[in-house]
């Protein structure tokens, strides 16, 4: 929705799907695991873009106290990485986005979409390259940090959960021309709060996982 007059904003959406459900509970624990995001660059970025994008991505989660690895697929079936794990999701620690020229089905002012089961679980995530480009265009803003942080609120719907949008800051569901200039400053963050949610989850599932492989250790044979 934003016009050349700056008045309005693009859409920053969350989708629930019906995938699975689970609780959660608030233990927290030091030294969070990174978090592994294979991005699918299907709009044909071109790498230097992509690459800055990533890195403004990476230092808004390093900002909330968040580690993110960088998959970008397709990997050459050379390297030193199993080009297989460009498609593993593996809910929190390996997360799937994937940036579309354009949307097929959603409204023109759509920027992006999160899926999420009813119990506030996903793996995967949309962008769209022709919105953040078309605001890149109207607001001069730099197409590398519009991409970044879009590609941050995105992931950010994934690690918190549902009801994920704020009233304020990179959770924002609708980004004013003010959100664009603090982005610019390197001001667009993760509030207090939503980054101790998403590491209290890491540290949790983390925690979940390593007792569950204790308890499947300590299984007397057949």
């Amino acid at each position: 929705m934003f016009h050349k007059t700056l008045r309005k904003s693009f859409w920053l959406v969350l989708a629930l799907v019906p995938l699975w459900s689970s609780a959660w509970s608030t233990v927290a624990v030091a030294n969070s695991s990174p978090v592994t995001v294979s991005i699918h660059n299907d709009a044909g970025i071109p790498s230097a873009v992509l690459l800055q994008a990533e890195a403004e991505a990476s230092r808004v989660f390093r900002h909330a106290g968040l580690e993110i690895r960088w998959l970008n697929c397709p990997l050459p079936a050379a390297g030193p990485v199993d080009p297989a794990q460009c498609e593993a999701a593996d809910f929190p620690l390996h997360l799937q986005l994937r940036i579309a020229k354009h949307s097929l089905n959603l409204n023109e002012f759509t920027m992006g979409v999160s899926y999420l089961s009813a119990g506030g679980i996903g793996c995967y995530a949309d962008l769209f390259y022709d919105r953040a480009q078309h605001l890149h265009e109207i607001s001069g803003a730099s197409l590398a940090s519009i991409l970044g942080h879009a590609i941050a609120h995105e992931l950010g719907h994934l690690l918190l959960g549902t009801n994920s949008h704020s009233p304020a800051g990179i959770m924002r569901a609708r980004w004013q021309p003010t959100d664009l200039a603090s982005a610019s400053k390197g001001a667009l963050l993760f509030s207090t709060l939503e980054s101790r949610a998403m590491k209290n989850k890491l540290d949790t599932w983390q925690t979940q996982a390593s007792d569950t492989s204790n308890l499947a250790a300590a299984r007397p044979g057949d």
